[in-house]
Formats: structure tokens, sequence, C-alpha cells
């Protein structure tokens, strides 16, 4: 044994030091080398170009002297050519330049004198490669460049290598003059370098290899001391082990505070391993229950000898109640303290009236069961409330079950095992759980491991509270609390105006009698008093709920035990707005409103506030419709930014401000089209007005140009013509009087004054068709624009047979799908490196639309596959997590995704607007703080991985 640990240790000194040698000759070879001979390669790059550059400098100076009338135009390029023919450099003076013009035809070869004068367009280089048409298109592409081919060795025509030569173009003639490179000679200094340096790392690698052998020879010397101290200490270790193993009580041996050895009793007594023991303070292992100067003992770094009942916290939650005896001894020179458990547990449980608690528990929506964690799970009881939950008539039925498969999400399935074997309990977790009939519900669970043996056969007790109508009046809550931030008018109002009768009752009643008062006058809420004129708290359904069955009370415990302390108070000239914000604050929903004099007038109820509440967006638009004149709608216009930009600024969410958006441009375009028809006439066919891209998607911003476009019925050929010409006169009306009032003419000319977008429905059918059945990746880009459509004015059963016909078209062509997955998965996501973004724009300048196009791509291919009619992004995204066609945490991510680049380019717009500056979609990062920047470089980073998951499920290829 001794000898094998022995040489188990000089085999941890003898591999770092032959890994050390390898490494070293590795980085060599591997790193050095390979950098080296890029670095020569480079070198030769930039000295071809740099002597390309002087000969071209030569041409330039004959150039100018033909322009300055000192030469011919014949002299001036016969000189020229004179002077770079002879023309030489490298080692042997043998490398040099030629020329030929656009054609290309040869003017000057130094070496070649057959091919001067000829047309080179046909010839090749032994790998067919046409060297000389391939000069002139790279000289036209970008004016110089690089091109490999092979060619003779200088002035050797019989020997062929390969070659790099570099090319520019002398505009003024027309010539491409040129010189070149042979790899043979890069090749033939590199190896000469490779040999240099191999015999130096050989010399090198000696060098080491004796220093590591000294060290190795020091180093084994000491590990075989070391190792006979070892086997000594282990010996008296495990004498001192087998003695302490042996006694029937805990023990354990503290060192400063911590535990640094435990034996098997005292983990039998915990449920923690040994292992778990040494990571653990004893301080944490000390119940809170116990008193004061108790957990103040076994606080410190040392615990004083003596006697000490007090309760130790179990891993699985509970305690064992022990007698703890301390003594102190010294180790190694220092202190320590070795303390003895005993444990003196009872069970101290009196008798519980279960009737009691089954008549108030029955009143709540909570159910108990039994079941095993396993990986079958199947329940072995479980109350009529579980069966109602999940959805079961029968407990018969539920036995075929598994209680880990209620769970929606199959990550909280392992993660709630995991945590309820790895801590014994799990409490008040709240889950989405699948009903039998395959309807969602959203639960909250306790759970308690009855015994911690083999996890395949461990059971535990449960508890379940169905909490779905909760969550979902939480949820409207939310939503109806935004929705109040936007209401100017309304949130202005005191709250004096909305107030509820205040409902009494003594300190002193019970749990029952408040339940009963609760329901006699229909209310949610009581304050309890004192001498009927202090009010001590409040008692509310909620609270009945939650802290009865916690506290384990009885009904005729004393009320205030569940009540909610102390009141909070406002007053009647609150505005509605601050209410809200106090109550959001503390955590309520009824403060107590008092008036001038501090009289107690009411209780705000914020859930009836929230359903009296009348948006002010409806005032605006009822201004819209009652405009006469363009003028007129542009003065409405002007007070959409006096409504959106306090918003943008405040935390209501982005679906609110488009929404407003949205209503004011739709009211806009609706009241236009009835002043249009009544100064031009009545329309002489059914026709659907179209709002297209973001206006189509409801997602418009203060920077949103007019994209729509008109449909009207199929009509006989006769009567088509003159439909045209009045729907092109209306569109032309519309466009023109939306750009006045400022939704500025669209760039791409998509608009219903545009003819090529004012057509009958067969003609749409037929655009659809096309870009349908033939895509191609560019077009169906161009054109993705039309997929966004959204009927705003007319007849909208016309815009549902074009929704139904493109629906078809899809299911046909799934290779549209593809195009339009390849376009979302290539297109250019932007992003932040360590400094700078990495755009087409300008440093420390990102394009917020242009970041969120992948998103809005995204969405709409995965909606045309799954034929989701909506057009909203986030309705979109909301569909297919319904449908459940992406995981909910992808969808979630992505809509925060969404959310925070279209709120940051609102919040830009604003702000441009306020400082009266251009308005537009660049952003410049360095208005924001390190913590924006950070989550913007990590918004910003998680979109590839969603043009990612588009290429594998859509199958695309680079």
């Amino acid at each position: 044994m001794q000898k094998r640990d022995l040489k188990r240790s000089h085999l941890k000194i003898i591999l770092p030091t032959i890994f050390t040698i390898l490494l070293f000759i590795l980085t060599i070879f591997l790193i050095v080398i390979p950098r080296i001979k890029q670095n020569i390669l480079d070198g030769k790059r930039e000295m071809i170009q740099e002597l390309t550059n002087s000969a071209w400098s030569i041409l330039s100076k004959y150039e100018n002297d033909e322009r300055a009338g000192l030469l011919s135009s014949e002299e001036a390029r016969q000189t020229a050519i004179s002077r770079i023919q002879y023309l030489r450099y490298g080692e042997e003076n043998k490398d040099y330049f030629w020329i030929t013009d656009m054609t290309p035809r040869m003017i000057m070869h130094p070496y070649r004198a057959d091919l001067n004068g000829k047309d080179l367009t046909n010839f090749t280089d032994p790998h067919g490669k046409k060297m000389f048409v391939e000069f002139v298109r790279t000289v036209q592409k970008s004016g110089s460049g690089y091109v490999d081919y092979m060619w003779q060795w200088k002035d050797d025509s019989l020997h062929i290598v390969p070659k790099l030569s570099y090319v520019r173009l002398f505009k003024p003639w027309n010539w491409v003059i040129g010189t070149g490179i042979y790899i043979e000679d890069v090749k033939t200094e590199i190896s000469a370098l490779t040999r240099r340096l191999l015999w130096i790392s050989v010399g090198i690698s000696v060098v080491i290899a004796l220093l590591l052998f000294y060290i190795l020879k020091q180093s084994l010397s000491i590990e075989r001391k070391r190792i006979e101290a070892e086997n000594d200490l282990h010996e008296s270790k495990e004498k001192y082990r087998t003695l302490v193993e042996a006694a029937t009580e805990g023990l354990i041996m503290l060192i400063d505070g911590k535990i640094s050895f435990a034996n098997s009793i005292i983990s039998k007594m915990t449920g923690y391993d040994i292992s778990e023991l040494h990571t653990i303070p004893l301080r944490e292992m000390i119940s809170s229950h116990n008193n004061k100067d108790i957990i103040e003992i076994f606080s410190g770094k040392t615990i004083k000898e003596g006697q000490f009942e007090l309760n130790l916290i179990k891993k699985n939650g509970g305690f064992a109640e022990v007698l703890a005896i301390s003594s102190t001894a010294i180790f190694y020179g220092k202190a320590v303290n070795i303390i003895i458990f005993k444990d003196i547990s009872i069970d101290k449980n009196q008798g519980v009236s279960n009737v009691e608690y089954q008549k108030l528990i029955s009143t709540l929506n909570i159910g108990f069961f039994k079941a095993g964690i396993d990986r079958k799970g199947r329940f072995f009881f479980a109350s009529e409330t579980v069966l109602r939950i999940l959805g079961f008539d029968t407990f018969s039925e539920l036995m075929e079950t598994s209680l880990l498969e209620f769970l929606a999400d199959s990550n909280e399935r392992k993660a709630i095992r995991k945590t309820l074997l790895d801590n014994g309990h799990i409490k008040n977790k709240v889950v989405k759980v699948l009903r039998k009939n395959g309807e969602s519900s959203i639960v909250v669970i306790s759970l308690v491991l009855v015994n911690n043996g083999d996890p395949e056969e461990s059971i535990c007790d449960g508890i379940i509270e169905d909490i779905t109508l909760q969550e979902n009046e939480k949820a409207l809550t939310h939503k109806l609390i935004e929705e109040l931030k936007a209401n100017d008018l309304f949130m202005e109002q005191p709250v004096g105006n909305y107030l509820s009768p205040v409902y009494t009752i003594d300190a002193d009643a019970t749990i029952s009698e408040a339940t009963q008062l609760l329901t006699k006058k229909r209310t949610d809420s009581v304050l309890l008093t004192k001498n009927g004129t202090d009010f001590l708290g409040i008692i509310t359904n909620t609270d009945i709920q939650k802290r009865v069955l916690s506290l384990k009370l009885n009904p005729d415990n004393p009320a205030y035990m569940v009540m909610s302390s102390p009141v909070i108070y406002i007053y009647d000239s609150t505005p509605v707005n601050e209410a809200i914000r106090v109550s959001r604050v503390n955590g309520i929903n009824h403060p107590l409103v008092k008036d001038a004099s501090g009289l107690v007038s009411g209780l705000l109820n914020i859930g009836e506030v929230h359903q009296k509440m009348v948006t002010s967006l409806s005032f605006y638009i009822n201004c819209i419709d009652k405009a006469e004149t363009t003028n007129d709608l542009k003065e409405c216009y002007k007070n959409l930014h006096l409504l959106v930009l306090p918003l943008i600024r405040s935390e209501v969410s982005v679906k609110i401000i488009t929404n407003i958006t949205t209503a004011f441009s739709d009211a806009i375009i609706r009241r236009l089209i009835e002043l249009s028809i009544t100064e031009i006439g009545t329309a002489p066919a059914k026709f659907a007005f179209i709002c297209l891209g973001s206006e189509g998607r409801m997602e418009e911003t203060l920077l949103t140009d007019q994209d729509n476009a008109i449909i009207y019925e199929n009509l006989p050929r006769e009567k088509i013509s003159d439909a045209n010409t009045y729907f092109l006169k209306l569109g032309e009306t519309i466009c023109n009087a939306l750009n006045t009032i400022g939704y500025s003419f669209c760039k791409g000319n998509i608009m219903s004054k545009n003819e090529q977008w004012c057509k009958p429905l067969n003609v749409w059918e037929d655009y659809f068709a096309g870009w349908i059945a033939t895509p191609e990746s560019q077009q169906i880009l161009e054109a993705s624009i039309f997929f966004d459509f959204r009927f705003v004015y007319g007849n909208e059963e016309i815009v549902s047979s074009l929704r139904n016909s493109i629906s078809g078209y899809v299911s046909l062509h799934p290779l549209f799908l593809y195009h339009l997955a390849f376009n979302t998965f290539t297109i250019k996501s932007q992003h932040i490196g360590s400094g700078n973004i990495l755009s087409d724009k300008h440093t420390d300048v990102v394009d917020l639309k242009s970041a969120m196009a992948p998103v809005i791509m995204f969405a709409r291919a995965y909606s045309l596959q799954n034929s989701i009619c909506y057009t909203n992004t986030i309705e979109r995204l909301t569909a297919l997590k319904e449908r459940r066609v992406i995981s909910e945490e992808t969808i979630d991510e992505i809509v925060y995704v969404y959310n925070f680049l279209m709120k940051l380019r609102l919040k830009n717009q604003a702000d441009l607007i306020s400082n009266h500056s251009v308005v537009s979609n660049l952003f410049n990062v360095k208005k924001m703080n390190d913590i924006e920047l950070l989550l913007l470089k990590r918004v910003l980073a998680s979109i590839p991985d969603y043009q990612n998951k588009i290429k594998v499920d859509f199958r695309v290829t680079s």
C-alpha cells in the first residue's frame, strides 16, 4: 500500500515535469512558428503592395507630364513603359513589374515579350485559371487587390510555380500594373526559420529538463518523508475514530465554531451526511425556537462548558430535542470544544380536534394528498379538493397517474424532486399544472418528505391550493394599474369620489365572527377596533385564507391573530394615482380614508377603482371623430405627443403606448377616409383600406411613416377602369393628407396612392401567390412588410378572404417558410463588443429598429407556419406559447427582449423630441450608465440564439 502511494506521488511530480517540457515544445510549433509564418507572408504582401504603389507613381508622373503638355500621349506612355520594364528587385534582382490594359491586353512583360500586345482574355495557367481576366475583375471591383495563380519561375519559362500578385488600376490610361511574390521563396524562408527555432527549442528544453530534474529529485525526497508522517498520523487517527464510533451518543469536535469531526450517531440524529456536517457552522443547526441564551451560547466560536437542552434543526426541516454536554480540550495547541449530544426527543404533540380544522379548511380551496416522488409517483391518498383541482371524478382514476406528470414544465419536475430530496420540504411553491382535460391551472403546493431513505421509495405529504383566479386577478390588476398611469384625467381626481363604507368589529371578536360579518355585509374587508374608535388593523378574505392554516388557528381564536396592521391612511383629497402608489408600496388593497378634519370617511377599494376607470384616450379619439378638415386632424395629432411622452418616461408597458399610437392613427385614417368620400363621392365598389409594416403590427413609434394599401372587390372588366381611377384618387387624397398631418410618405412608395398597391382582390391574391409559390430570399425580404397587413376601414370580408387565400398558399408551398426562416437567420444582428457597437452606422451608435428586426421576423415566420392570424409581434409570440409551439421560457425571454428594445426606442425618440432634435431610431449608448449598458449588451447578445433556433427548426443551411 505504501509503495503504491509512493509510486502515485512520484507520478504526480514527474508527469507535470514532462507536461511542462511538452507544453513548451507545443507552444513553439503550434503557436509561435505559425504566427511567424503568417507575419512573414503578411510582410511579403505588404512589400509587393508598396512596390506596386511606387511603380504606379512613375505612371502618375508621366501622366502629369502629358496633361502639362510636356510630353505627347504616346511619348508619355512609351517612356513610362520603358521605365517600368527595367525595374527589378529581390535577392537575385529578377523580380519585375508588368502592365496590361482592361481588355486585358498585355502592354509590357519583361520576361514574356511574346505576350506583348496580345489579347489575354483566354490565357490560362496550368490549372485553367484566367489570371489576367481575374486581374481586371479585381481592379474593377475595388481598384486594387491580390490574386493567386500559377506562373513561370522568374525568367525560367519551363519552371511553373505558385505565385501571389498585387495589381492596381491606373485609371487615367486604363492600365493595370502589378508585381508578385513566389510562394516558393516564402516557404524557403519559413523552412530556414523553422530549423533555427527547432535547434533553439531543443537547447532550451534540455536546460529546462535539467532544472526540473533537480527540482524533481528534491520533491521526491520531501514527498517520501511526508508520506511516512502521514501514515503515522493516519494510524493514530483510526484508533481514535474506532473509539469514538463505539459511543452511543452523538459527538462533534468544534474548532473556531466549525465542525472538524462528527461521528455517525450525530449524522443519524440530524439527517446530514458527515461530509455535510463539516461544511455547516454549528450555529446554523441551532433552531431559532431555542431561548436567546442558548442561541447566544452556541453562536460563538467556542462553547462554554456545561449541559444544555436545546433543539437541533434536522436536514428535512424537523427538530431533534437533545441534551448537549460541552467540554474543552487542547488540540495541536488550539482550544477546541468536544460536545456530546444525547437525543431526548419525546412526542409532545397534543391532541387536536380535526373536526374543527376540517370545517375551516372545507371553506378554503385547499387539498391534501400523500404520494410517492419516485419516477412512478403514485398517489396513496387525495382529498376531494385535490380531485377537483386536478379534474378527476374518482380517486381510482387519479391512482393511475403520477404526481410529477401534472407539472406543465418538465424542468420544474426535476427541480421540485431534487429540492424535496435535498431539503426535505418545499413551502408555498407556485407552479402551473395540467388538468385531466388538458387545461392549465396555477396552484401553490407545499410538500414534506415523510421518509428520507431510498429516493426511489420516498413518500411525501402535500397541500395544494388552486390560485388560478388570484393569479389572473393579479395579472389583471397589474394591467389595470398600468392603464391607470396612462389615464391623465382620471388619475388626478380625488379618491373621495370612490369610497366604500367601513365595517368594524371589536378586537376581541373571533375569526369565526369576522368571517360571518364579511359574509353578511357582502364585503371583502372588515376593520378591528378598540373602544369603537381606535383602528387596530384590517381583516380581508385573503388574510383569513392565507393565515389561519399557516398559524394552525381554530375558528374560535381571536381575529386579531390574522389581521394586517398597522392600518394605512390617506386623505379624501389624495389623487387616485397617489393612492394606487401608496397601496402598491405597502402591499395593500384597502387604505382607510380620512377627511380634512381627520375623521374616517370611508375605505378605498383599489379593485373597484380599477373597474370605474374611464380612459382619457376616448376624449382624444372623440376629438378626431369630430374633425372637419385636415388642419383639425393635424391639431389632434399634436395632442398625441402630449399624451404619450409622459407615459414613455413612466413605467407604463410598451403595449399600452403602442395601443395609444395605433388607436390615434387608425382614428385619423378612418376620419380622413370619411372626409375624402364626402369630397370625391361614394365608392363604386366595396373596398378595404389596410395598413402594413409597423402600422399593420400595431407597433407604431413616434417615427413611423405611412405604409398602406387599398383592396377593392373583383369587378367586371368594363367597371375596373372607373373603379381604379376612383380608388387611386381616394388613395392619393388620404396619403397626401396623412403626410400633412405628420405621417411622412413611405420611402419605398408602398402607399395606396401608388397604382401597384391599389388593386382588386384577385390581383392581390396573385401578388401573394407569386411571392409564396416562387420565393426568393431577397424578394421575400422586400415583400415581408405585406404579410403584416391589418384591416382599418371598409369591408372586412375582403381582408378575411385574402388572409384565407394566403393561408392556403403557405400550406401548399413550405419552401416559402424556409426562405422566411433563412432571412431571419441571415439578417445581421447587432451586438456590443467590449468597447463599441458593431453596426453599419457610427461608433457607439446602435440602430434600435434594425436590432428588433430579427425578433419581428422570428415571430412572423413561426406564425405563418402555424396559421396564426395575429399581426402584432407580442400577440404572435403569446399565441405560439399557448399552442406550445415554442417553450414558455423561450417565449417569455423573447418578449422581454422585444419590450426592452421597444421601450428604449420610444424613450430615445421622446428625448430627441424634447431636445428639438431630428427624431430617429439611432441610439447613442454613451447616454447609458454601466448597468444599463450591460443589460443592453445581454439583450442584443441573446438575439443570435433565437436565430439559431429558427435555423434548427426550419433546417436552414448557411
